[in-house]
């Protein structure tokens, strides 16, 4: 039996791999381009018994005009309305336009690929489970 929870839970981080890792290829293997939005509102959601929101961007790239929503839901709605906020995108998709934080994405990258090693370790009995 433990040894479907080990398999379910490696299926589970590498599928949150694959997900994150799609669209990060297509940044990396194309040129960045880089461009200011405005926040024109705000996207919500309840989690956990409260409200967060996402701010809502739009700008003009490749003669036409965009809207994307952040992926990091906050609980307050920051920046506000009408800021401009610097935006990169590979080449060719501005569909995929969003605020650079390569610490944070490394970070999430280091967290499932360490827990998939770890699941990994104790499934060939390298480690006591």
């Amino acid at each position: 039996m433990e040894l479907y929870f080990l398999i379910a839970g490696q299926a589970l981080c590498l599928f949150s791999l694959w997900v994150l890792a799609r669209r990060d290829l297509v940044r990396l293997t194309r040129p960045s381009l880089r461009v200011e939005a405005v926040v024109t509102g705000f996207r919500s959601t309840w989690e956990d018994g409260s409200r967060s929101y996402a701010p809502v961007y739009r700008f003009t790239s490749a003669g036409g005009e965009h809207e994307v929503v952040e992926a990091l839901y906050r609980g307050a709605q920051t920046p506000p309305v009408g800021t401009v906020v610097p935006l990169h995108y590979p080449a060719g998709r501005p569909d995929l336009a969003h605020v650079p934080r390569p610490l944070l994405w490394l970070m999430v990258y280091a967290l499932l690929t360490g827990l998939e090693a770890v699941l990994f370790a104790v499934m060939m009995g390298w480690l006591d489970g």
